[in-house]
């Protein structure tokens, strides 16, 4: 069921939204069941871990663990066979004592990551502002698929030269507060979503905006919409559960620009599960990781 666009882009008259879609945008979707269907990736009967991903996570510092566990555990829920966790050693004990399932690298150094083959990359959940040199390694090698949130998001806004550097492969999942940082200040969310658009057919990447509604971009020029989601999500951790989910879903192979609007749509659904339990007042970060589930079940029962 498709949202009225006045909806979406609240105080907006009609004729400026009819405007933006007919000019702005190369197409849009509301991402609903019928669309999410089509495109979950079935695993093969005789699947092994190696088959599924192998997800690198580069996340925490001091004071921010929680973020790094959030991450990886929604990502291990959403399916990815392997997961590495980039921390600093005092991240360690904690993350391997909630999440035994995750491998760890213990990071030394600004320039620390660990070698080997990924398949995909999350950066910047709580990883701390010192990290830049790893990020700017990684936009220049391009190894793999690529997720940028929170501190990484900080350090790119920080160094615009390295716009340059972002592609296809990668996702940028700002809230309102950085992506105006990434670009500039706007008085309406109708300005802000032609300034994504915009920003994602001139540095040729995907940008998953947050917000009530969220919005995917792409370099292309298209619009995703998402329809999934509740305010009780407006709570600490839920941008890195968000992080893990997409990272984890690049990692076994779906497109970037599925991997987003999926992960968004996954991410909304989890909350909504959750809020149907917790409530929406105390629904916490960690309650939607264990929605991530309901998705699956719920998809599983009627493949």
């Amino acid at each position: 069921m498709a949202i009225p666009l006045n909806d979406i882009f609240e105080g907006e008259n009609v004729a400026s939204i009819q405007q933006f879609f007919e000019t702005a945008t190369a197409g849009h979707a509301f991402v609903e069941s019928p669309w999410v269907r089509q495109r979950i990736l079935p695993r093969h009967p005789n699947a092994h871990k190696g088959d599924l991903g192998h997800m690198l996570l580069v996340a925490g510092s001091e004071g921010k663990t929680g973020a790094a566990i959030l991450s990886a555990k929604a990502a291990l829920r959403t399916g990815c066979g392997l997961l590495t966790a980039a921390i600093p050693a005092a991240a360690q004990t904690a993350l391997l004592t909630v999440l035994p399932e995750a491998m760890v690298f213990v990071r030394q150094n600004t320039l620390d990551l660990p070698a080997g083959r990924y398949d995909a990359i999350g950066f910047g959940p709580g990883a701390g502002l010192d990290t830049g040199n790893m990020l700017h390694s990684l936009l220049t090698a391009q190894p793999c698929p690529l997720v940028i949130d929170a501190d990484g998001l900080t350090i790119l806004s920080k160094n615009r030269s390295w716009y340059d550097l972002l592609g296809a492969s990668m996702i940028l999942t700002p809230h309102v507060g950085e992506f105006d940082r990434l670009t500039q200040p706007h008085h309406s969310t109708l300005s802000r979503c032609q300034t994504q658009l915009a920003f994602s057919k001139k540095y040729g990447v995907h940008v998953l905006l947050k917000g009530r509604y969220t919005t995917v971009s792409t370099p292309g020029g298209y619009l995703y919409i998402n329809t999934t989601g509740n305010n009780g999500m407006a709570t600490a951790g839920s941008g890195d559960v968000l992080t893990g989910i997409i990272g984890s879903l690049l990692a076994q192979g779906y497109d970037t620009a599925d991997a987003a609007a999926l992960g968004a749509y996954l991410h909304g659904y989890a909350g909504d599960c959750a809020a149907k339990k917790r409530s929406r007042t105390s629904l916490i970060a960690s309650d939607i990781i264990e929605g991530i589930s309901d998705f699956f079940l719920d998809f599983e029962k009627n493949v």
